[in-house]
């Protein structure tokens, strides 16, 4: 006869874990994905702080632009040459957070907070989109937010550019959020006050960034009337009434020919379109993670693209199939927005698609028109696949390929800023020879890097700038930059042959150069500059950068 003897307690706990132990590791589990999110944004912060030497091109001309508007009341030698005349714009915002940051942590430090700013708010502003529209608290959109954080705007240094981007996702997620609200309660009080909160944020995207904006008015568009109850959508685009009557009148201040009193017109080649091949066009679908030349960032990008658009497949699937049985109340309204959510989304991706094989590649001053689109069209994907449409390969392809993306994404930047150093050594000093007061002429011969690509170093003449009065041969004069030349600045006799970015040789005979007193050279670090005419000699050579002065 077998006799039963119960388990005591240990051999029970030996088998399964007591509630407060399960309690724990799930919570584990939660908080690790958070903390992974950390670590990598943390890294990808100090990419622009521990380094020394910045590969990023527009900033070092930032730096100096901030240090020239916020000491001009006070320069009488930069006033002989230019013109300060800022008004409300697209670029507001960027010229308020430098001159906010200038008086704090200098001009350099400005640029490397501004440059800061979009890895943060871009991972910051997808998480509140995800949550807002799907219901998703997960980390994922963050690390899919980082993954894009290190692209060859980044490079460009189109910092206000990414920063305004940022705004435009959380205004479009306002946006949308109004949209599902009208959808069922057009006449609802929550309805009107999402309605103005709309109204209130829709300027602060245009000062972002007018490009930003402009594709903000487009996607407003597409969405009221991909889904939902079109009418009480459309009756919604009033509230963009009051930043559409603000860009009118900045428009109409940027009319024609005007410059301001005691500058003079400087032709900026108007609004001739410059169209790309049909190769070269396709090739940016790569630039939302092109940032070196080793390839590791091309196949992280390849990775991301196939991530997505196997999520989106899904999430389409999805949403032809309908919506699934057994929701009710509260779970089926949510879901009904989320879907209503999903195809606008899904619709203003399309359209930009569409636009992005249209565009030039620039217009006029205005570049990289077309390639803008891209990382957007990526934002829209990442924000409108919808789990609940996943299955078990495809959620653990977002789950998993999202952070492992973004990490490598991050080293990639670390590693390729800390090889950067040395291709820059040299440049604080022979910046060092440069005193106040004088004219220096930049000829970046060899700007490029062998490590990162873009032109790191057509710019590096404003870190003198920054940190005195001096005038040098390439300041952007619109409305962005509020700078504009007086008769007596000598960057209006340049050549037309003149640009930082594509010089390859240097005609010296071209040059007039008695309205410089020195003249910096760029080349490879183990290359040698050509020879200087006999009206200037030698002041220092450091690595790559030569430096000459008048005799």
């Amino acid at each position: 006869m077998t006799s039963h003897v119960s388990q005591p307690t240990g051999a029970a706990t030996a088998e399964a874990p007591p509630a407060s132990e399960h309690a724990r590791a799930t919570s584990a589990a939660g908080v690790l994905p958070w903390a992974g999110l950390g670590i990598v944004g943390l890294g990808a912060m100090l990419v622009f702080w521990i380094f020394d030497a910045l590969p990023f091109q527009d900033l070092p001309a930032h730096a100096g632009l901030i240090a020239m508007r916020h000491r001009f009341p006070d320069s009488a030698f930069e006033q002989r040459f230019f013109v300060l005349a800022p008004h409300i714009g697209p670029y507001s915002l960027f010229r308020f957070l430098g001159e906010l940051f200038v008086r704090v942590i200098g001009p350099v430090g400005a640029v490397r907070a501004i440059a800061t700013l979009p890895v943060i708010a871009t991972p910051l502003a997808l998480l509140y989109a995800r949550r807002t529209l799907h219901g998703d608290r997960s980390p994922i959109a963050g690390f899919f937010g980082l993954a894009l954080a290190f692209g060859l705007m980044t490079l460009l240094g189109f910092a206000s550019y990414l920063l305004g981007v940022a705004v435009m996702l959380v205004g479009l997620t306002l946006w949308l959020d109004l949209l599902a609200r009208a959808d069922v309660a057009p006449h609802a009080a929550s309805t009107r006050r999402r309605e103005l909160v709309v109204a209130g944020f829709a300027p602060l995207m245009f000062v972002g960034h007018g490009h930003a904006f402009v594709l903000f008015l487009a996607l407003a568009g597409v969405s009221c009337l991909a889904a939902g109850n079109r009418r009480a959508r459309l009756v919604r685009l009033r509230a963009l009434v009051p930043a559409i009557g603000l860009a009118a009148y900045v428009a109409w201040l940027e009319r024609g020919p005007t410059t301001p009193p005691g500058s003079v017109s400087v032709s900026q080649g108007g609004l001739t379109p410059h169209f790309q091949g049909l190769a070269d066009k396709l090739s940016l679908l790569f630039t939302p993670t092109l940032l070196t030349r080793s390839g590791v960032d091309v196949a992280a990008g390849i990775a991301l693209w196939a991530v997505l658009i196997a999520a989106s497949v899904a999430t389409i699937r999805g949403l032809r199939a309908g919506s699934p049985g057994g929701l009710v109340g509260a779970d089926a309204a949510a879901d009904a927005r989320s879907r209503a959510h999903s195809r606008g989304l899904y619709a203003g991706a399309l359209v930009l698609g569409l636009l992005f094989l249209a565009l030039p590649h620039a217009i006029g001053w205005f570049g990289f028109v077309d390639g803008r689109l891209v990382p957007i069209v990526l934002y829209l994907a990442i924000l409108a696949f919808r789990r609940e449409s996943l299955g078990r390969v495809g959620r653990a392809g977002v789950e998993r390929g999202a952070p492992a993306i973004a990490t490598t994404m991050v080293l990639v930047a670390l590693g390729a800023s800390y090889r950067f150093q040395d291709e820059a050594r040299g440049f604080h000093e022979v910046l060092a020879e440069v005193p106040r007061e004088a004219r220096l002429l930049n000829l970046p011969l060899d700007p490029n890097s062998s490590t990162f690509t873009a032109h790191p170093f057509i710019h590096y003449d404003k870190l003198v700038l920054a940190e005195r009065p001096i005038v040098v041969s390439d300041i952007w004069f619109h409305q962005g930059s509020a700078l504009y030349p007086t008769p007596q600045n000598p960057a209006l006799r340049l050549p037309d042959s003149y640009s930082e970015s594509d010089l390859h040789v240097i005609d010296w005979p071209a040059y007039k150069l008695d309205d410089w007193d020195y003249v910096l050279v760029r080349t490879r670090p183990e290359g040698t500059a050509p020879p200087p005419p006999a009206a200037l000699e030698l002041a220092d050579h450091r690595g790559g950068w030569w430096l000459y002065r008048k005799r």
